[in-house]
């Protein structure tokens, strides 16, 4: 749905308190006024971007406390779109996004137009007001934590222009987040106040300021996170909740790469001893990925990328640059299908497709659709204790250990933590769990944890597919609607059984489409991304 870009990768994707009080207007006749209560309100505005004829769609902002623990915290505004049925027949539902720090696309007439063609192709939505808001410190929300101003682009992508130009890309993005932390502490940002606790809260304050009574709960990856904190918190806010591509609040992410990393390829390698032009035109993939990794450990190799502005670019490739491209092609289905043809390629030295997916990056523009200071606040400020090593990994582990959050973090203003989980074996409320098999960033095996340990569940695993499953197969979207229609009855929708294996690239076709449709992680580990 939404067309986002992170790092060198395209994503295409569609990411309180319970005794607060209602003190003035709800809802009137369908229409929205302005709501106040103990710790926040809303109130509608003029839309910030041309209304579309014919539909109908309210705008404003919800004001909150920006750090709740403090009695005379300042306010903060977070800006609101709903989009309205044709007719109300369900609930409303929801919209949290991911990253963390990615913005909800409600800034202009092309982001909305986008939002409506979603709604128009999604069954589940029909009949339901659609409420879609910036989470705090992302997008038009006020303040914003948006890094953009302060980083470097060619320092973020490790890009130089000239062959023998020698750049501390490590110093220099320390310099860079310095900057931003510096930056947005001198404009008053509490930044220990951007964490998902908070965040739940103005969900629920958001639902109280609307007036409405309870709503389905739809999170896409950290969004999953974000929804499953509101359940901890206020479960008497919610009828439903729909899970697409989990990450558990009690899990810690950073360190599973090696692991997630490992899974995908095994199932990569199994998929393809299955598919008969596969096996036979990419076999021994694991090998080759381990003569690839050593190889470019050892002595990276130097590529030109192509001309921005008349001026030639380069990048110098590792063996750990390799194996996180491997890792966010397992994104989205359209790369998963080429990587067999990118391996053998880079392992015989051909780098003609390797250069292509560097070099697409180089050809985006400067719009920041991710809020870095954000996604580091919330990373930082909830940090979860590192998981249980389950297995060594020596050609994985050098990669994934190189992730900036153990140097960031200690830069980062970051809050103690507050509270543990409370246990959600006991929930009554319906959820239901979708997970890409292929996923690398939030695995089938955390999205089954979550089923296990909260209550009323059902997990749909989806055939053949990565991360964010609503946005990649129509399958996606059949299955909420079935599981909306009768949130507790067994999921059988028919098209589960129709969802095939990867339709792997022969080595003569041409895999330009299937490139442009490959994805990006939203949790990086090796890079911060601020956009293009």
């Amino acid at each position: 749905m939404l067309a986002i870009r992170f790092g060198r990768w395209v994503l295409l994707e569609s990411s309180a308190k319970s005794s607060c009080f209602l003190l003035t207007f709800l809802l009137t006749m369908g229409g929205l006024a302005a709501s106040a209560y103990a710790e926040g309100k809303f109130e509608q505005s003029s839309c910030w971007f041309d209304l579309p004829r014919d539909r109908d769609l309210k705008c404003g902002y919800l004001t909150v406390p920006e750090n709740r623990s403090k009695t005379s915290s300042r306010p903060i505004k977070l800006p609101v779109v709903i989009f309205e049925p044709d007719r109300t027949r369900h609930e409303p539902i929801v919209y949290l996004t991911g990253g963390p720090g990615q913005m909800a696309m409600i800034d202009n007439e092309e982001d909305i137009a986008q939002w409506l063609s979603f709604i128009d192709n999604g069954p589940w939505l029909r009949g339901r007001r659609l409420v879609v808001v910036d989470q705090r410190g992302v997008g038009r929300a006020e303040p914003s934590l948006d890094c953009s101003a302060h980083y470097t682009p060619s320092v973020w992508s490790e890009v130089v222009s000239k062959v023998d130009e020698v750049v501390e890309f490590d110093l220099a993005q320390k310099r860079d987040v310095a900057a931003c932390r510096d930056a947005l502490l001198n404009k008053g940002i509490d930044l220990t106040a951007y964490n998902t606790i908070e965040n739940a809260a103005d969900i629920h304050d958001l639902r109280i300021a609307l007036g409405i009574e309870k709503w389905v709960l739809y999170g896409i990856s950290y969004g999953t996170k974000l929804v499953l904190q509101v359940l901890e918190d206020h479960p008497e806010d919610v009828i439903a909740v729909v899970l697409d591509s989990t990450l558990p609040p009690d899990v810690g992410y950073v360190d599973q790469g090696s692991n997630n990393l490992d899974s995908a390829l095994k199932t990569l390698e199994k998929d393809c001893s299955k598919h008969p032009g596969c096996s036979k035109n990419f076999p021994n993939l694991m090998t080759m990925i381990g003569g690839i990794v050593r190889q470019l450990n050892a002595q990276p190799v130097l590529l030109r990328l192509g001309q921005v502005e008349g001026s030639a670019r380069f990048m110098r490739v590792s063996g750990d640059d390799f194996l996180e491209l491997l890792f966010d092609g397992f994104y989205q289905r359209g790369a998963i299908e080429v990587l067999p043809q990118l391996i053998k390629d880079t392992n015989e030295q051909d780098y003609r497709m390797l250069v292509e997916i560097l070099g697409d990056d180089l050809s985006g523009d400067d719009k920041s659709d991710f809020a870095d200071g954000m996604h580091l606040s919330i990373v930082c400020n909830d940090s979860v204790s590192p998981s249980a090593p389950s297995a060594q990994f020596p050609l994985f582990d050098h990669w994934a250990a190189d992730n900036i959050y153990t140097w960031a973090c200690p830069l980062w203003p970051s809050a103690k933590p507050v509270k543990t989980h409370k246990s959600l074996k006991a929930n009554q409320v319906p959820v239901l769990l979708l997970s890409g098999e292929y996923d690398p960033a939030t695995p089938s095996k955390w999205a089954k944890y979550v089923a296990g340990n909260t209550g009323s569940s059902q997990l749909v695993v989806f055939r053949g597919i990565g991360h964010d499953v609503v946005d990649t197969t129509p399958c996606g979207g059949e299955v909420v609607s079935d599981f909306l229609n009768n949130p507790k009855a067994p999921i059988t929708t028919p098209c589960l059984a129709e969802m095939e294996g990867p339709n792997f690239l022969a080595p003569e076709e041409d895999s330009s489409p299937a490139l442009e449709a490959s994805a990006v992680s939203p949790l990086p580990r090796k890079h911060l991304v601020s956009g293009p």
